[in-house]
């Protein structure tokens, strides 16, 4: 029961912290944009996690915006 409540916390978290404009724009766009500004070595691995968790955040606000039309 706690995984699952910490799972859910966490999507909730990702889906939630991400720009509205996900949701007019592809992820990877958003994504790209997003890692341009943060990360200072693109190659790096920080900025690879921090690409799959902005995709990961994205897709999932998109799949609720489709849920919920």
């Amino acid at each position: 029961m706690r995984r699952r409540l910490l799972l859910l916390t966490a999507l909730t978290t990702l889906v939630l912290g991400q720009p509205t404009t996900a949701l007019a724009r592809g992820c990877e766009d958003i994504c790209a944009d997003k890692a341009a500004g943060s990360c200072d070595e693109i190659d790096s691995a920080r900025c690879g996690a921090y690409i799959a968790g902005c995709l990961l955040g994205c897709s999932m606000g998109q799949l609720m915006r489709m849920l919920t039309e």
